[in-house]
């Protein structure tokens, strides 16, 4: 009997901590960290390619159950989750990985205010400031 109680206990206690996780915020995001880890030849911007390898890295670690899709609680760990919202094009309340891609490159072009098809960290950082302050 004893052994069955420590056991239910146990239970209980994985059970809790994951809901804590479930429920802790998103990190804190400091975007010349990010830009930092995207920049993979360090020649201080961020192409396309470097980009894309970025953000599919981003998104499969999101995704919590590896179930090829973002749902809402896997959304809110990330920064700006808001973004998905308007662009579920399907409308199923789930993200697939070309709707982020689509969300995250949409940003991307509006972060190159220089057009010069590669991201520099102050655009990075201007673009993080714009969104965090709307």
């Amino acid at each position: 009997m004893r052994v069955m109680g420590t056991m239910m206990l146990a239970a209980r206690l994985a059970l809790v901590g994951s809901l804590a996780r479930a429920e802790a915020p998103a990190p804190t995001y400091d975007p010349r960290a990010a830009f930092a880890e995207s920049d993979t030849n360090h020649d201080g911007a961020v192409d396309h390619g470097e980009f894309h390898a970025r953000i599919v890295e981003v998104f499969y670690s999101a995704d919590a159950d590896k179930n090829g899709f973002l749902d809402a609680t896997e959304l809110r760990r990330l920064t700006f989750p808001e973004d998905f919202t308007a662009n579920d094009k399907d409308r199923d309340g789930r993200v697939a990985m070309r709707e982020f891609l689509r969300v995250r490159f949409a940003d991307y072009d509006a972060a190159d205010k220089d057009g010069d098809a590669v991201l520099s960290v102050d655009e990075v950082v201007a673009a993080y400031e714009v969104k965090a302050n709307r």
